[in-house]
């Protein structure tokens, strides 16, 4: 009798569970716990590094040190600036250590391309740019742009770009203008002229053009608040122009085109005056000699 009471206490248990208890099931039921945010980034990055890792060794292995790609065909194209020598030495030095003895020609892509320009950059400050190329399997390209010389500064044989970048060079700058008035200033290979010395530049290159071509031989940049030139004639022009001195020249560039036409208007018109006045701030007004 005890038995069948237990049995039927059991099936009775059973049925009001499936019948309608289901707060039961859900509370005895484990639940997945979500993820935060933080753990989603974190399995991010991990993804992220191993991938960057993989991608490494692949190019170190693959490119880097596979002997298809060998260095055996160099191709330099620069000027006075450097020599085809410094080049061959500045990829040999960035070269694995088994390759630097020179008795093998090297990984085409051992040699790290930024570090490469950079280093050339520092070592010759008369480069403008380098561009360096690979062909496959084993051709290196590198071509230099040098900067042009628009005058010169200094005694040491040295001149400086558009840009006022000061660098050496000692062939075939005899004709260009001098900056001078520079006194108290050490002038270097790599340092930018600003202030005046910046003003005397842009007057430099502007003068390049056709329709601005001034017979300049010297500028004076000693004083604060304008240019004296000292033309070819011997004739002498005190020159001032709006934005002479900005570190950005955009607005300088036009008055200073401006100012220039004007002053070789008035020129022509008394080429026997010595002296000119090109200080005052009217663009309209017609230059006259003081």
């Amino acid at each position: 009798m005890m038995a069948w009471r237990q049995t039927l206490q059991k099936l009775f248990r059973r049925k009001t569970r499936k019948a309608g208890d289901l707060e039961w099931l859900h509370a005895n039921v484990p639940r997945r716990r979500e993820r935060t945010g933080m753990e989603h980034w974190m399995v991010a990055a991990a993804v992220t590094l191993l991938l960057l890792l993989v991608c490494v060794l692949f190019y170190h292995f693959h490119f880097c040190r596979n002997p298809q790609f060998m260095l055996r065909d160099l191709s330099i194209v620069s000027g006075e600036a450097i020599s085809e020598g410094l080049v061959r030495q500045v990829l040999l030095d960035h070269q694995s250590r088994e390759f630097r003895n020179g008795e093998k020609p090297g990984f085409l892509f051992g040699p790290d391309i930024e570090d490469v320009r950079d280093e050339l950059l520092m070592r010759a400050p008369g480069i403008r740019s380098v561009s360096i190329t690979r062909r496959l399997p084993s051709r290196m390209e590198v071509r230099v742009v040098e900067r042009e010389p628009v005058g010169r500064i200094g005694r040491n044989e040295q001149v400086i770009d558009a840009e006022g970048m000061v660098f050496p060079r000692n062939v075939g700058v005899e004709h260009l203008p001098m900056i001078v008035g520079m006194e108290g200033i050490q002038v270097q290979p790599g340092m930018r002229l600003d202030g005046m010395g910046l003003a005397a530049v842009r007057l430099l290159s502007a003068i390049l053009r056709p329709e601005y071509a001034l017979p300049v031989a010297a500028v004076d940049v000693s004083r604060t608040d304008y240019l004296c030139l000292t033309l070819h004639d011997q004739r002498l022009v005190k020159l001032w122009w709006k934005g002479m001195d900005a570190p950005k020249g955009g607005d300088s560039r036009e008055a200073l085109g401006k100012r220039l036409k004007r002053l070789l208007q008035a020129m022509a018109m008394a080429p026997q005056r010595q002296v000119w006045d090109a200080t005052v701030p009217d663009d309209n007004r017609i230059f006259t000699p003081y």
